[in-house]
């Protein structure tokens, strides 16, 4: 029986809606928080009083990405057969089955 090591995220075209929409809240609250920086930056300090919501609006976009990425992976990871990291080549298992089968046929004489 062969198990295949399967690491990285898998193919970009895979990923789900939740994962981009959620990138996407993440760069635009980033923005937001670099925009502010550089009104800061230029000493309008009035800018100061946004800085509050816009960092939490970019940690509740960082929070939204994990949880979908790691949704994304979970979901991933039950369809391929996955188990701690591994999946198991069926084919190949069948395989060597039906090579240890002849191998037993061949040295019982029948």
């Amino acid at each position: 029986m062969t198990l295949i090591r399967l690491t990285g995220d898998g193919d970009d075209s895979e990923r789900d809606a939740g994962v981009e929409i959620a990138e996407r809240m993440f760069l635009d609250a980033l923005s937001a928080v670099e925009a502010i920086t550089e009104k800061i930056r230029r000493q309008e300090l009035d800018a100061l009083r946004e800085m509050p919501k816009a960092a939490s609006e970019a940690g509740a976009a960082t929070r939204q990405l994990l949880t979908e990425k790691n949704r994304v992976l979970e979901q991933k990871k039950r369809t391929s057969g996955l188990v701690h990291g591994f999946a198991i080549d069926f084919d190949a298992a069948r395989a060597e089955i039906g090579r240890r089968l002849a191998r037993l046929r061949a040295a019982g004489g029948g």
